[in-house]
């Protein structure tokens, strides 16, 4: 099931698509956010490699191009969460990572950047951290 409406898929495609323009240079800018405002970060950097950091932007993507097809979002929810820990570890950490992204695109999308851009993003986060803890429980 996708709890995303159809104006929260729409805000996910338009931001990503300016995102996506340079993604390695966007989580560049998140990775520093996470390294200069949580200690547990500050070998961000060192410890992720361009690859790695593709991948994460890769499962990114894959929640935008799912989030319009409900057998298919809850599979990409559950890809960019397991990204999602490769880089903090623990699910309650994810907040951070949302704090950073949401930095990241006020910064990236500058006049583009809406509430509503913000808001669909951190329900991404929210169902992202759902679908974790869940998956944690049951495990």
């Amino acid at each position: 099931m996708n709890p995303l409406t159809k104006n929260q898929a729409q805000s996910l495609h338009e931001s990503f698509e300016i995102i996506n323009l340079d993604k390695v240079k966007f989580a560049e800018l998140i990775f520093a956010f996470l390294k200069f405002n949580h200690p547990k970060y500050e070998n961000i950097f060192t410890v992720f490699k361009v690859d790695d950091v593709r991948t994460f932007m890769g499962s990114a993507r894959e929640v935008v191009t799912a989030c319009s097809h409900d057998f298919l979002f809850p599979k990409a929810i559950r890809n960019f969460g397991s990204e999602c820990l490769k880089i903090c570890g623990r699910p309650e950490d994810i907040l951070h990572l949302e704090k950073a992204w949401i930095f990241g695109m006020a910064e990236w999308l500058g006049p583009w950047h809406t509430p509503e851009i913000e808001e669909t993003w951190k329900e991404v986060f929210n169902i992202t951290y759902l679908s974790l803890s869940e998956t944690l429980q049951w495990n």
